[in-house]
């Protein structure tokens, strides 16, 4: 299956078949001013309040601290850089997923809903040829 929408307490959540590829940074961390290097992670599903995203850098601290990310992809040839916090952190043995509650404002949450639709039927096109 290339993709899939699944219910939970948004509108929709949008699983992606092939993990997106990002990238991230950590900006604040309990409020203070970072500025950490990029790093490589694959956006796993994603809604409007929200995304999961995987990737092999460890972020210590998730649970005792607020910590703020940008986090940078392009979905459709448009480039989104979006900035959240991290509210969940999953271990496996090489790597970490993320949950990560994003701040975007209406218009955003609009644009990202319509290009998601957009992938999605274009998806479909090509998986039907």
């Amino acid at each position: 299956m290339a993709y899939m929408f699944s219910n939970r307490t948004e509108g929709f959540r949008y699983q992606f078949g092939n993990p997106l590829p990002c990238h991230f940074q950590i900006k604040k961390v309990d409020g203070e001013l970072i500025d950490s290097s990029e790093g490589p992670a694959s956006i796993q599903d994603i809604s409007p309040s929200g995304m999961r995203f995987n990737s092999e850098l460890f972020i210590p601290e998730t649970e005792q601290k607020d910590i703020q990310l940008s986090i940078r992809f392009t979905l459709n040839e448009y480039e989104y850089k979006f900035f959240g916090s991290i509210v969940w952190k999953k271990e496996y043995e090489h790597t970490c997923d993320y949950g990560i509650q994003l701040d975007i404002g209406q218009e955003e949450e609009e644009e990202l809903i319509e290009q998601l639709k957009v992938y999605s039927k274009r998806l479909l096109k090509e998986n039907n040829k």
